[in-house]
């Protein structure tokens, strides 16, 4: 009976925090402390789940006993994955740094296991304390990417949308004043929010100053491209000076605030993208809320590894707070292997 309750008062507490979650992601979802709440909750739901399964489903406790025994596979798995996805980066991208994360990632995967082993066989007191600091951070930088990989898709999933003003449209390269495929997915993805309200008819606003190499502003370029496909210019405000993320969005909110003072805006960019638009424009105070547009598949995991790292440092102080769990465990660890004489 005792044990019934505890299980029950489990349940319970799940589910205020799920409630809280819900409630906290329809008022703001563009808060990266609600991904530090979604992810132990998933992981405790799922970990609730399974012990409910397996007592009452027969042979369940075997399937995830399997599970667990196939989790290095899975691992090796992964970082083949990854590897074989920074070739293919390579291949077709160049071999620019940012190109090259997924390559690094598949890499270190294989690398650090083999490391930790290598210290632990030296056997002396800071060869250990060396191999736990490489297993705490590979931790702790797993879990930030779970957690930043799980949010991402609820953020796209879910938008939490209210009535928009306009969709601003984050430019990307372009050659000889077209659209590459990469920013064609973004602005597909605008007129079909476009398509999505009908009154107020929203603004379009492509956003984005020339390059070096480009022959036009990118913002000029997209909006002929909206135009060919039936946006009517008078719904449309080109925005030409801006040379970053922050630029798009204040330039942007100046011009669409000139004619329409309410509503959101709808910033649309890759899909990879999204999560760092949505929390930049929160810090600049802006009404908003972000959209992804389709990317190839092969570009994702590199172009995803860069925002962590970009978020991770716009995040500091929360990495900080996430991160001292992870201190504390590594201390106590040390201590006690001082204590025991290593």
């Amino acid at each position: 009976m005792e044990e019934l309750l505890v299980q029950v008062a489990g349940w319970v507490l799940l589910a205020v925090l799920w409630a809280v979650f819900i409630w906290q992601y329809r008022k703001d979802p563009r808060r990266l402390g609600l991904a530090a709440l979604l992810f132990p909750l998933v992981c405790s739901s799922l970990a609730a789940l399974a012990d409910l399964l397996t007592t009452v489903v027969p042979g369940f406790g075997f399937l995830i006993a399997i599970v667990l025994v196939m989790t290095p596979l899975m691992v090796v798995v992964f970082g083949a994955a990854l590897i074989y996805n920074g070739v293919l980066m390579w291949r077709r991208e160049g071999a620019r740094i940012s190109n090259l994360l997924s390559l690094a990632a598949g890499v270190l995967v294989f690398i650090l296991p083999v490391l930790a082993v290598l210290l632990v066989q030296i056997n002396t007191w800071w060869s250990y304390a060396l191999a736990f600091i490489l297993f705490m951070a590979s931790v702790f930088t797993a879990c930030l990417f779970a957690m930043m990989l799980l949010y991402a898709w609820v953020h796209a999933r879910f938008p939490a949308k209210t009535r928009g003003a306009a969709a601003v449209i984050l430019g990307a390269r372009t050659i000889n004043g077209k659209v590459t495929p990469l920013l064609r997915g973004r602005l597909d993805k605008a007129i079909a929010l476009y398509a999505s309200q009908a009154e107020p008819r929203l603004l379009m606003v492509p956003t984005g100053g020339q390059g070096h190499d480009e022959q036009e502003p990118e913002g000029v370029s997209m909006a002929r491209y909206l135009g060919e496909q039936g946006i009517p210019s008078s719904q449309i405000l080109i925005e030409d000076r801006a040379k970053d993320t922050v630029e798009n969005l204040d330039f942007s909110n100046a011009l669409v605030r000139e004619r329409q003072p309410e509503g959101q805006l709808w910033l649309v960019t890759s899909d990879y993208h999204a999560l760092r638009a949505a929390l930049a424009s929160r810090q600049m105070g802006l009404e908003a809320r972000a959209f992804g547009g389709k990317t190839a598949a092969y570009y994702r995991p590199s172009a995803f590894l860069r925002e962590c790292v970009a978020i991770a440092r716009d995040q500091l102080k929360l990495m900080i707070l996430l991160a001292l769990p992870f201190a504390a465990g590594l201390a106590g660890m040390i201590f006690l292997a001082t204590r025991a004489g290593f």
